[in-house]
């Protein structure tokens, strides 16, 4: 394997990881219960703190969905 499909599978890895729900409660039936997931819950932080310091709202949401895909590869790559 070369290091680009290294990459390529920690990228598919990473995003695949993004979309398991954020904080998973279960209804006692097995099925957990729908909520932000884990890329929506990051891009939503990242946004606020982006839109609290000044940024214009297309800008940071923008900025936050790719900051949030930067940050689960490199998540991703920890473990």
């Amino acid at each position: 394997m070369t290091q680009e499909d290294a990459n390529e599978l920690n990228k598919e890895q990473a995003l695949e990881a993004g979309r398991q729900l954020a904080f998973p409660l279960s209804t006692g039936s097995g099925y957990p219960i729908t909520g932000l997931t884990k890329r929506e819950y990051m891009a939503t932080q990242l946004m606020v703190g982006l839109l609290s310091n000044g940024h214009k709202k297309e800008i940071a949401a923008g900025l936050s969905v790719q900051a949030t895909e930067l940050l689960l590869i490199e998540l991703n790559k920890k473990q």
